[in-house]
């Protein structure tokens, strides 16, 4: 580092995944509405962080939006909450749901002069003389990128505080389309930070010697395959007289927490039972109005006994709640392998689809014997 008379101190906020205008497609469409705008509430939440904490630079590291459902009201937000920051310098990555080439808010320069938008595949650099700083970076100008930006190089002046902000696969699969990049490419270029996003539940960070790196996470959650609530990382940066010190914390500013669980119901036979049971499971997960959950019902359970749609979602006081019926019609089925009427050939004839292998066949017999079941009992169920 270069020689300083004092200490000086520069804050750096690494967020990405945003999705501002995702559709979250697993909810009702109520729901979904309700969430697009609470999303676009956490970001605002976030930059007010930014303007109270005196952050210095931002670290956007890929999909500050989705592009296909981007809004004009997005761009306005955008644009206004950027302005409110003026102390403040965005450093944004395009990725891939928010590609360089898919966007007119990054090309046509709509953004203000604050913000600093990276717009090659090849790895480039924004220089901040005054701070000592330069951020490296690179942009999806498509959806996809196969080859690492880093390509063999390490960083200009390694007096500098050098960090690194771009969307990436770090060590993912062979053939990885999301810019594949290793840890090696990272230790041997030599940066001092390395914000990375397309990882949306985050990362512990990862050290080689002075140097750190992990993911953000997205700052709220966007559906049942994407949980857990929604973060950024604050980077505290001191330095003096060629002495650096580098600080990490998370921060936290999602509010709904989406959740996926499985309930094995074995035997039961009674909504009330089953309604003891994903109560005990939301006590024990101490799971409140700020859970999504999405409970799949797993065993096997009498054929007769049908498990009442959205069982008990009035009392969980959730933020929402929905169910999915994987359980087996095969408890107490004895008496149908020796019945010789058509319900015992019905049973019979669905079994070995019953134990099929393939989860879309069993739940397609298992639908089929009850309510073939129920046919032939002059019932009336609710499937």
């Amino acid at each position: 580092m270069s020689e300083t008379t004092q200490a000086t101190v520069l804050k750096f906020l690494h967020c990405g995944d945003i999705h501002l205008d995702t559709p979250f497609t697993g909810l009702s469409p109520e729901k979904s509405d309700e969430r697009r705008l609470g999303l676009r509430d956490s970001f605002r939440q976030m930059m007010e962080y930014v303007r109270g904490a005196g952050i210095n630079y931002v670290l956007i590291s890929g999909d500050l939006f989705e592009s296909d459902c981007a809004t004009s009201n997005t761009a306005d937000l955008l644009i206004s909450e950027f302005r409110s920051s003026p102390n403040t310098k965005f450093i944004i990555a395009p990725g891939k749901h928010d590609h360089y080439n898919n966007n007119l808010i990054y090309s046509t320069n709509r953004l203000p002069s604050n913000c600093y938008i990276f717009s090659s595949e090849k790895m480039d650099r924004f220089d901040f003389a005054k701070d000592n700083v330069v951020i490296y970076g690179w942009a999806f100008m498509e959806d996809s990128i196969i080859a690492t930006p880093f390509d063999g190089r390490a960083v200009d002046d390694s007096s500098k505080i050098n960090i690194v902000c771009g969307y990436a696969d770090l060590d993912g699969p062979v053939g990885s389309t999301i810019c594949p990049v290793s840890t090696a490419d990272i230790k041997s270029f030599g940066a001092d930070y390395y914000a990375f996003g397309s990882r949306h539940e985050g990362s512990e960070l990862g050290k080689f010697g002075r140097s750190m790196f992990g993911y953000s996470g997205a700052i709220e959650s966007t559906g049942f395959d994407e949980p857990g609530i929604g973060g950024a990382k604050l980077i505290t940066v001191k330095y003096k007289d060629g002495n650096m010190d580098m600080a990490v914390k998370n921060l936290s500013f999602g509010k709904i927490v989406f959740k996926k669980e499985i309930v094995d119901i074995t035997g039961v036979d009674t909504a009330s039972e089953v309604v003891n049971r994903v109560s005990g499971l939301i006590t024990d997960r101490k799971y409140g109005p700020e859970t999504a959950l999405y409970l799949e019902f797993v065993g096997d359970i009498d054929p007769r006994f049908i498990i009442p749609k959205n069982i008990g979602s009035d009392v969980f006081e959730l933020y929402y709640f929905e169910t999915k019926d994987k359980t087996m019609p095969l408890y107490n089925t004895d008496s149908f392998r020796r019945d010789m009427s058509v319900k015992g050939e019905l049973y019979r004839q669905l079994l070995p689809m019953l134990h099929s292998r393939d989860e879309e066949e069993r739940l397609l017999a298992a639908r089929a014997f009850r309510e073939g079941l129920a046919a032939l009992e002059n019932r009336e169920i609710d499937t």
